[in-house]
């Protein structure tokens, strides 16, 4: 495991390095798991992607909760051309919701991540209500926010908006920005995004996380 300059880039810290060598499970590979499709779990490994799958052990032996979800860093093994996954390394933060209904259960949507970026629309989204529920959560599941207001190019003067986010009283980076006009996006790139860090977006449908996430991609 000496060779990790891809895994790094992804996220691979001494938290899990220090994890792993007490461990000292040398027979198995580590990968992190990127995309969920169905039954197919996608691992960024050392040597790029692989498709993998849940050994038997790890299905039928674990809740819903437990099972890996994209973000998790997990162990498995090569055979063939498919990955089977061993078993989820313990997890620095979930992002979680209830599950709908009576029931207490919680659906885990994603785990170890550095920020979120909640993501509002300076049109009809625009929400403070909304906003601080995103809030709330996020430091409920130990994420670090950032807030993104979207469509400046819609607005005369952003200083209402930067009003009414400050009075929420939740201490966190506000960046307002354009992916019509490119106003911002670069100055949140090079301000808030950082090598081997894990990113969210999160935000209703239509705010232009899509096209920002694009814009990102976009510059150099």
């Amino acid at each position: 495991c000496n060779t990790m300059n891809t895994l790094i880039s992804y996220g691979w810290n001494q938290y899990y390095q220090d994890y792993y060598n007490n461990l000292g499970k040398t027979d198995f590979e580590i990968g992190r798991v990127i995309s969920i499709k169905g039954f197919k779990h996608i691992l960024i490994t050392e040597n790029g992607e692989l498709e993998s799958e849940l050994s038997g052990k790890m299905l039928y032996g674990n809740d819903q909760e437990t099972l890996p979800k994209v973000g998790d860093w997990v162990f498995f093994i090569r055979y063939d051309i498919l990955g089977y996954i061993i078993e989820v390394l313990p997890r620095i933060n979930e992002l979680y919701r209830k599950t709908p209904g009576a029931r207490s259960d919680r659906q885990v949507l994603a785990t170890n991540i550095d920020y979120a970026l909640v993501v509002q629309g300076l049109d009809r989204d625009f929400n403070l209500m909304r906003l601080d529920r995103y809030l709330v959560q996020l430091s409920i599941c130990n994420i670090k926010p950032v807030v993104v207001i979207n469509k400046v190019d819609l607005i005369d003067s952003i200083e209402e908006y930067q009003h009414n986010v400050n009075k929420l009283g939740r201490n966190c980076p506000v960046y307002f920005c354009s992916t019509f006009n490119q106003t911002g996006i670069a100055e949140l790139k090079n301000t808030v995004l950082q090598s081997g860090k894990t990113y969210i977006l999160i935000g209703s449908s239509g705010v232009g996380k899509s096209s920002l996430l694009n814009s990102f991609m976009e510059i150099n």
